[in-house]
């Protein structure tokens, strides 16, 4: 995988770290790696392996676990698991069918309790009252991406002697959950983060209430910190230096914001980094304000970054278009309007900055484990991206990306406000939990600032042990 190396600091050791990389992939001694090269890939194999692993432990642990429904919207989400066979989509003012009020009435919900004992017989018999959002389903602002892939990986679960959908669907978050860890690591490695280092904070990403809430229920942020780990990769794709990259970065950032609009926070996060990292190169280069301006223009860099927004938010405006093309009868109410206010605005700039920590619901409602495994994580974060920020090299690439990850943390909850009101038709109280295709990104901050000295290398160990434990042991 990635050889050991100094962590990453400045552009020039960045610029270095991509040609040794293209070195060993194109040099005269190619075939016969060095014997400490085909250690370090062993390592990196073993590591990969053990994330993979925790993942594996921690949603096959906690699945069996879940004996009510999440109230994150999990019941619309089960509605829409379960329609996506034979409907593809569901839609606006469309009532939510017989499977899911079944398991809704039979199962309650977490956090709010069991309906009687009756309902989960004579659930035929529930009204508008009864039900949440009045029959109605909430879940029609999402393109079936990530209800059709759960559904497909859920199949073979199913042949396997799982019948039902919606255990077989909340068993398949530990795909996306590896994939989120694994590349989260490959990054840090290549970034020249050391291995112990790397290794710890992809069992923290695994650990995290974003992945309890996540990864282990029916919900669609399950592709979130595979979101923002992959974007993160393609940074180092970047700095590499390969041609199809761009290619690959903007497919990426289209698909995974069609799964979720939110995880455009992670596409944005990415590509102002690479605009910073161009802007420093330009003027690193000492040319007059002509030629930085044209270096810019034709930087395949920034080329690529305003192409990932641009044509994803593109093709959330299409959806949009779909969606009330196909619209049955107006909208759920689900009591949560506010007024999009200056007030509402200026308390969305630090929603995701360090609040993502906390999961999808306040740590509080959950209990200890959860509000240790929330501290941990938020101050993983603070401590990361600020202290970056304060150790970086001035116009280093450290610097940039933590500037960048910092900026889009800070601008993002005011922008998502007015977006949500531009698709949704009204604003609320956005939950932290939509910040979570950024976690990576802190997470890779922290990396770049904790390998740079031993004691907080195995404190990062530490802190990853803590958060995973905690979250094994909530129960729900």
């Amino acid at each position: 995988m990635v050889e050991e190396r100094a962590p990453v600091d400045d552009a020039s050791a960045m610029e270095e770290a991509a040609h040794a990389e293209r070195s060993v992939a194109t040099g005269p001694d190619a075939d016969s790696p060095t014997w400490m090269q085909r250690r370090g890939r062993l390592v990196d194999w073993i590591v990969a392996i053990v994330l993979v692993i925790a993942s594996v432990v921690l949603v096959v642990w906690q699945v069996p676990q879940h004996k009510m429904v999440s109230p994150i919207d999990e019941y619309v989400y089960i509605d829409y698991l379960a329609k996506v066979p034979t409907q593809f989509v569901v839609h606006r003012g469309e009532e939510t069918g017989e499977y899911a009020r079944l398991y809704l009435s039979c199962n309650g919900v977490r956090t709010l309790g069991y309906y009687p004992a009756d309902f989960c017989t004579d659930w035929q018999e529930a009204d508008e009252e009864t039900m949440p959002n009045g029959g109605k389903t909430t879940a029609d602002i999402y393109t079936p991406v990530y209800f059709g892939a759960t559904w497909l990986l859920a199949q073979p679960l199913v042949l396997l002697g799982i019948s039902d959908i919606t255990e077989a669907g909340r068993y398949t978050g530990v795909v996306w959950l590896a994939a989120a860890a694994v590349l989260l690591y490959l990054t840090l490695r290549r970034l020249r983060v050391d291995p112990v280092t790397a290794g710890s904070l992809g069992l923290l990403l695994v650990g995290s209430l974003s992945a309890y809430w996540s990864n282990t229920y029916i919900s669609t942020d399950a592709m979130s910190l595979l979101a923002g780990s992959l974007m993160a990769f393609c940074l180092t794709m970047f700095l590499r230096g390969s041609r199809w990259v761009p290619w690959l970065f903007v497919g990426s950032a289209v698909l995974l914001t069609l799964a979720k609009m939110q995880n455009l926070m992670g596409v944005a996060a990415a590509a102002v980094t690479l605009i910073f990292w161009a802007l420093a190169d330009a003027f690193r280069r000492g040319r007059g304000a002509e030629g930085r301006w044209r270096s810019l223009v034709r930087d395949r860099r920034v080329i690529s970054a305003f192409a990932a927004v641009i044509v994803s938010v593109i093709a959330q405006g299409a959806w949009a278009v779909i969606r009330n093309m196909i619209v049955y009868d107006t909208r759920a109410d689900q009591g949560v309007e506010a007024p999009l206010s200056k007030r509402a605005l200026v308390e969305e700039v630090l929603r995701f900055f360090p609040g993502v920590s906390k999961g999808a619901i306040d740590p509080g409602l959950v209990g200890i484990a959860a509000q240790i495994a929330s501290a941990v994580m938020a101050w993983v974060i603070v401590a990361g991206v600020i202290g970056l920020i304060a150790a970086s090299r001035r116009g280093s690439r450290s610097e940039s990306l933590a500037l960048a990850t910092f900026f889009v943390a800070l601008v993002s909850g005011p922008l998502l406000a007015i977006a949500t009101v531009v698709m949704a038709g009204y604003y609320f109280y956005l939950p932290a939990r939509y910040g979570m295709s950024l976690l990576a990104f802190f997470l890779v901050c922290a990396g770049l600032l904790f390998t740079r000295s031993v004691w907080t290398r195995w404190f990062s160990v530490a802190v990853a042990v803590v958060s995973y434990v905690a979250v094994m042991t909530l129960t729900g």
